[in-house]
């Protein structure tokens, strides 16, 4: 062999040498970003209503409520009532006694924000929810 040509094939397996260590290095960083996710994102497990109930609830057992929105992950808009038992109530947006429910909660906030206080007083009766239809 000729110097020159000992100097290419040095020179094609350096390049080789360096494709493939950037190429590794690549592969490490597009891999890592995947670890971070969750603890970015929070959990990835998003538990999402897909049927209502049609059952008013009693105001008194309701302790707070979340809104599902289909603009996001899940398929359906819905209330998702969290009760004093920590059980999760998926309930329509459409139905009047949960319109009823978030209004009694609204007033219930008001209240708290006017008195200065941190405590709901769970009234059993919510006045919004006397003579509700469906």
């Amino acid at each position: 062999m000729f110097p020159t040509q000992v100097s290419l094939i040095s020179s094609a397996n350096t390049m080789t040498q360096k494709n493939v260590i950037i190429a590794v290095l690549l592969f490490c960083c597009v891999l890592s970003t995947f670890f971070y996710t969750a603890s970015t994102y929070g959990p990835l497990n998003h538990a999402c209503c897909v049927k209502y109930t049609h059952k008013p609830l009693p105001f008194h057992i309701i302790k707070g409520f979340i809104e599902q929105s289909s603009a996001e992950v899940c398929r359906i808009d819905a209330i998702i009532f969290l009760t004093v038992k920590n059980r999760k109530i998926c309930a329509s947006t459409e139905d009047n006694w949960v319109k009823a429910i978030l209004s009694c909660l609204s007033n219930k906030l008001t209240e708290m924000a006017s008195n200065g206080t941190a405590e709901i007083s769970h009234d059993r009766n919510c006045k919004p929810l006397t003579n509700i239809t469906k």
